[in-house]
């Protein structure tokens, strides 16, 4: 690992914390963290890199609900097989930190994931989260609508079934991974206009 590295572990990883932050995850335990003990776990040999893997829990006492960050170092031929053997993690989210870009064998073992084991897989490569892409003047505003708000939405707006909606991909779109929907979440973009103020579209996560 040379510095540029480093530094993109480092910046990536307070982007991912951020991102969990904005998911209702306790973040505070693992905010006290340096661009040196980075280098030092990376020193420390071929685990260096897993060893920055944690488990953030939920603030709500209540909320069960944990989120799994894994910092893996994967051939493309172990990727598949990594799952396999997987606990019963029902109640958590799985977000596993690359150096290497995420290809479309990323993309589709997290949507087999999801249909076959219902277990949630989001893959990002750590140089795509140097900084926040939901930060970013020209992406709007996304939102994940409460699923008991659904009824009176589609009821409102005469929509039939949810595959009549505009789609957006799960897994392959960055924003949808960012703020953690799967098929079958009806996402809120909100646009800034000139004329109106705002504009308001309405997109469904499809498999």
């Amino acid at each position: 690992m040379n510095f540029s590295d480093i530094e993109d572990i480092y910046r990536s990883r307070v982007t991912l914390l951020d991102i969990l932050d904005e998911r209702g995850y306790d973040t505070a335990p693992f905010r006290k963290f340096s661009p040196l003990e980075i280098a030092k776990a990376l020193g420390t040999g071929a685990d260096g890199f897993t060893s920055l893997s944690f488990t953030a829990k939920k603030l709500e006492a209540t909320d069960e609900k944990v989120c799994k960050v894994e910092y893996l170092k994967l051939s493309r031929q172990k990727l598949p097989n990594y799952f396999d053997e997987y606990p019963d993690i029902t109640k958590a989210d799985t977000i596993v930190m690359m150096m290497e870009p995420v290809l479309e064998i990323h993309h589709q073992l997290a949507l087999t994931l999801f249909l076959t084991k219902k277990i949630y897989v989001s893959f990002f490569s750590v140089d795509h989260l140097v900084n926040n892409p939901v930060k970013h003047f020209l992406v709007p505003k996304h939102e994940i609508m409460p699923t008991e708000e659904e009824a009176d939405f589609m009821k409102k707006y005469h929509i039939v079934a949810k595959n009549k909606m505009p789609l957006i991909r799960y897994h392959w779109d960055p924003i949808v991974r960012i703020i953690g929907a799967v098929p079958g979440n009806i996402i809120k973009i909100t646009r800034p206009s000139q004329t109106a103020g705002e504009n308001i579209y309405y997109r469904c996560v499809s498999a």
